[in-house]
């Protein structure tokens, strides 16, 4: 063996570790919920924002910085508070202000965009999650959606191979491990929720299938946005794995894809808001 396949090897090794402990940590934040998982969701999207202003190149003036993470943090209470409307409200101002100044000083709005980027899946999470146990299972859900679809993506495309599925984003990328992680994640998602005690409907493989997509899309999505900037990873703080949205860029499109999906069945979109949107997403695709 020689030192390029030893060091792959532990880089191997150090990446299943690290991922398992991941894992493990969001299932425990995930169960406590409350507080505790609003909390830490928020703190993953500021630490999205720094990595997303990274890959774009985007450098603010201190002033500017401290406007963005100052409303990063009073939408964030405002939201785990309850006040809906008011971080709905913060969140249109920070986003038109910002977009501003860059469109008029830096002809961009990549920061503007980064905001939007971090706080929709910020919302949905802690909105499904709420404090309802129901919201723990749709949290499991999407957690193997996602965790599913990419893990028999890689093996599917590795074993399988064959055409490329996007090769000028993500040369990578086969439409074998696209197929693969479709089947694979639907699969797992039913798996976990038959041993959750769940009942599933046709409805549930329709629902799965939009989520493991919309998984897939995510990927694809920061892969082009890594490769717009040449940047490869969007960060370091996880050894063996890069940054934070390099872990969970699947799971800021089908969190978000979930959260509308269960607004609209909770009646939300029409004016009443609710903040126990998991119940009825669960009605929709379980057994009554």
């Amino acid at each position: 063996m020689n030192i390029s396949e030893k060091t792959g090897g532990s880089e191997l090794q150090l990446r299943i570790v690290f991922g398992l402990l991941l894992a493990a940590f969001a299932f425990f934040q995930t169960w406590l919920g409350g507080l505790a998982f609003s909390v830490f969701v928020a703190i993953i999207a500021i630490i999205m924002f720094f990595e997303f202003r990274r890959i774009c190149g985007v450098a603010l003036p201190g002033r500017v910085a401290f406007f963005a993470y100052a409303f990063l943090l009073l939408i964030g209470v405002a939201w785990i508070g309850k006040a809906y409307d008011t971080a709905l409200v913060l969140t249109g101002f920070a986003f038109l202000s910002l977009w501003a100044w860059e469109a008029l000083i830096k002809r961009t709005g990549w920061a503007a965009l980064g905001l939007v980027y971090v706080l929709l899946p910020f919302f949905a999470l802690t909105h499904l999650r709420s404090s309802s146990p129901e919201g723990f299972y749709v949290i499991l859900l999407l957690f193997a959606c996602v965790w599913g679809a990419d893990t028999v993506a890689y093996i599917a495309g590795k074993t399988i191979g064959g055409p490329k599925l996007a090769p000028r984003i993500s040369p990578g990328k086969t439409w074998s491990g696209f197929f693969g992680g479709l089947v694979g994640g639907i699969v797992i998602a039913w798996l976990v929720m038959k041993i959750s005690g769940y009942a599933l409907n046709p409805a549930f493989f329709l629902v799965a299938a939009l989520l493991v997509i919309a998984s897939q899309l995510g990927d694809l999505a920061e892969s082009a946005l890594k490769r717009k900037f040449g940047v490869k990873d969007s960060g370091a703080i996880i050894p063996g794995h890069g940054g934070v949205l390099d872990r969970i860029d699947g799971l800021v499109f089908t969190a978000v894809v979930a959260w509308l999906l269960a607004m609209q069945l909770s009646g939300i979109f029409f004016g009443v808001w609710t903040w126990e949107p998991a119940n009825a997403f669960l009605t929709f695709i379980t057994v009554n």
